[in-house]
């Protein structure tokens, strides 16, 4: 009987991909409107502190949180998918762009592309409202920062067009740069705060 050697790389990015898989199907109908935009307003987060970052770092971390939702929410079906996906995963972290090509993107740009969309965004930061460490990175430095996105036309997927809501934007760095990771519910902020650092 011959013995089946499956090379560990391929094993853990296999889980990671299945992983972001489940999260990603949690985690897009929030994202195209399927949450209470009132009450999400109205929580308020527990900012855990692991670490007193330089106020340029916040800085970078801010601006990699506005320039990623920015990105994402900035869609022209006449540019097609790639551009798209391009511009995003120019700013995202390796794991986001991965979530982004296989998982979201995908079955979101059937829907922009049927409804012809063209959409750009304005995003507005309304402070950050988490900082640890990511554990399952190395113990990188990541930050949650709220954010006020306006668009200039809804969505095709939104069940209650609206152009103007808040997001939460997960950065993480990566090497010496913040990257944009992916959008969190409020639930998830939360457990991630309890949750030590495991995004």
């Amino acid at each position: 009987m011959k013995e089946i050697v499956i090379p560990k790389r391929t094993l853990v990015t296999t889980l990671l991909l299945l992983s972001l898989g489940a999260i990603a199907i949690w985690w897009v109908p929030r994202l195209i409107g399927a949450i209470n935009y009132g009450e999400f307003e109205a929580q308020t987060l527990i900012s855990v502190p692991q670490s007193q970052p330089s106020v340029n770092e916040d800085a970078s971390a801010q601006a990699a949180a506005i320039a990623g939702a920015q990105a994402f929410y900035s869609i022209d079906y006449q540019e097609g998918f790639q551009t798209w996906l391009d511009r995003l995963c120019s700013l995202s972290t390796e794991t986001g762009c991965i979530v982004y090509q296989n998982i979201i993107g995908p079955s979101l740009w059937a829907d922009f592309d049927q409804a012809k969309s063209a959409t750009t965004a304005t995003v507005v930061s309304q402070g950050k409202v988490q900082e640890q460490l990511a554990a399952s990175r190395g113990n990188a430095p990541m930050q949650v920062w709220r954010v006020e996105i306006e668009l200039s036309a809804p969505l095709p997927q939104q069940s209650d067009p609206q152009t103007r809501f808040p997001a939460l934007a997960l950065v993480i760095k990566e090497g010496s740069t913040w990257k944009f990771e992916r959008f969190l519910s409020e639930e998830e902020a939360q457990a991630l705060g309890k949750n030590g650092g495991l995004p």
